[in-house]
């Protein structure tokens, strides 16, 4: 066979071949309420995300890194293990809260202040084909550095929908910073692969911020063909990357659907505190629901979930929902 066909054929095989286990990652996730019709509360979220290969991949590269992380925090429950994977994600994220009329430039009291939020996190995940433990930091600001004005102006700009008046109000400038930890266990498996499968599973998080403290727990069913070890699909979290490691499936394609359950206990919150004048306060118990399903082809994967939460604010009891679209791919 002459060289450059041989170079020709490898290099085919080699964009063709199903994602690794051990691939690294690049994710998108764009939270908005513009995927339910509405604008109130929780308005947009965007999160660029990378992960690492694993530490237990016997190249260099970014497999180091997830060494690293695996090594020096291989006290804490659930890292270590010999059995388990690890890998390091790290994110970039944006989102930002809106009261529901956004058409007025006065503020308004009897609602929620103008608010953006810009943090940086990474995470250190171990997992196997039956649980998934995660630990991480996080540091960000509020306030106009936050660059969620502009953000709001130019995807309402490109949607036509109505430009936002209110900005000049937000929130002043403040850093916040804190920890997080997330655990999930599958609690059931039926089904084989290149058959239907079913899952059931349960997670737990929690969150240690100045800017929101939480802590939150859920049920997550699974319906799909040739699903991934990962059993904690995009449901998780808004915008959580306990949806990243092990997400690809071995196989050449696989698709799921899956609704979640969950209740969010609300210790803290940056905006209620700081309200001012505004009649903002933040419910203690948030109850949520997710539905939605994901696709994956070879080395790209998209999921979408629609969710909707029990009211954020203790005064208006109405619920509020937005949809997530997800975008990875594998390298």
């Amino acid at each position: 066979m002459p060289i450059r066909a041989l170079f020709a054929r490898i290099s085919l095989l080699l964009v063709l071949a199903p994602a690794s286990a051990n691939s690294e990652q690049f994710n998108l996730a764009w939270d908005n309420d513009l995927f339910t019709g509405s604008d109130r509360g929780y308005t947009n979220g965007v999160r660029l995300s990378y992960l690492t290969n694993t530490a237990e991949d016997s190249g260099g590269g970014s497999a180091r890194l997830a060494r690293a992380g695996r090594d020096s925090l291989s006290f804490l429950p659930g890292v270590g293990d010999a059995a388990n994977n690890h890998a390091m994600s790290v994110s970039l994220r944006q989102l930002m809260v809106t009261p529901a009329d956004i058409s007025q430039e006065e503020p308004q009291f009897n609602d929620i202040p103008y608010a953006g939020h810009l943090s940086l996190s990474s995470t250190l995940w171990s997992w196997s084909a039956d649980s998934i433990t995660g630990y991480g930091a996080h540091i960000g600001v509020v306030g106009p550095e936050s660059g969620a004005e502009a953000s709001q102006k130019w995807v309402h700009k490109i949607t036509g929908s109505e430009r936002p008046r209110g900005w000049d109000n937000q929130l002043d400038t403040d850093v916040v910073g804190g920890l997080q930890a997330a655990h999930g266990r599958k609690l059931m498996q039926l089904g084989q692969n290149g058959e239907l499968q079913q899952q059931l599973s349960v997670v737990g998080s929690t969150l240690l911020s100045s800017f929101r403290t939480t802590a939150k727990t859920g049920l997550i069913w699974r319906l799909g063909k040739q699903l991934p070890m990962n059993f904690v699909p995009d449901y998780a979290g808004t915008s959580s990357t306990i949806a990243l490691p092990g997400s690809f499936s071995r196989g050449y394609s696989s698709w799921s659907v899956f609704v979640g359950l969950g209740l969010e206990y609300v210790t803290y919150s940056y905006l209620e505190d700081n309200a001012g004048q505004y009649r903002f306060k933040e419910s203690p118990f948030l109850g949520q629901l997710g539905i939605g399903g994901t696709w994956q082809w070879d080395r790209f994967q998209t999921a979408f979930v629609l969710r909707a939460t029990t009211g954020e604010e203790d005064r208006n009891k109405d619920n509020f929902s937005f949809g997530t679209l997800s975008l990875s791919w594998a390298l």
